[in-house]
């Protein structure tokens, strides 16, 4: 009993540390309540609320208001303030799109590979271990799986769309990482946005 219980923690371990993403994402950002422009969350409710979107390329995890901490309009009017509020004073600025998600292709296990690790699982115990073979067997396509995710390539992506006094702007960042998304690295994808927004608004002369 003992062994299985070690298996079976073992097999969970490695799921969790090779399949799927955060479930939530923090930035320390103080929230500013005052600010020397005006700000308008104009966004669609599609993009306000998480959800998860499946096809036969892959599984799109989409982070809203409910798993940002602050909520992205919160999170970007701080940034804004922080970066340019001198430069913005007297002017609107309406978000249209603030989209943070992540992209997983999915992993497929060689099922000749799959077959042999399984006879060999129920084969290669002593002589009344046959329940130990059995569970070994079991377990070998979960940690197949597993083993096979932490080779793939996640994307995340974040994208922001808006209007500056009626002269929209957009920018589009992302990165890639392999195995777990972990909440560093989607928090660290959506800095770089936002440091690329206020980049972009500032060489294309929108804020002056």
């Amino acid at each position: 009993m003992r062994t299985a219980s070690g298996l079976l923690s073992w097999a969970f371990v490695m799921l969790l540390s090779a399949c799927g993403a955060t479930s939530e994402v923090r930035i320390a950002a103080p929230v500013q309540e005052v600010t020397s422009f005006k700000f308008l969350d104009e966004r669609p409710s599609d993009n306000r609320a998480s959800h998860i979107d499946g096809g036969v390329a892959g599984t799109s995890v989409f982070y809203g208001d409910d798993n940002l901490s602050p909520p992205a309009p919160e999170l970007m009017k701080a940034w804004l303030y922080k970066a340019m509020d001198s430069e913005l004073a007297g002017k609107a600025i309406t978000l249209r799109q603030f989209t943070v998600s992540v992209f997983d292709p999915g992993a497929t296990v060689d099922r000749r590979q799959l077959d042999v690790a399984q006879n060999t699982a129920r084969t290669s115990v002593p002589k009344g271990g046959a329940m130990q073979g059995a569970l070994g067997a079991a377990l070998a396509e979960p940690i197949a799986y597993g083993i096979e995710s932490a080779k793939i390539q996640k994307s995340i992506w974040v994208r922001i769309e808006g209007d500056l006094d009626q002269k929209p702007f957009y920018v589009i960042h992302s990165e890639h990482v392999r195995g777990r998304v972990t909440e560093r690295n989607v928090r660290n994808t959506i800095i770089r946005g936002l440091d690329k927004l206020v980049a972009t608004l500032k060489s294309d002369g929108k804020a002056q």
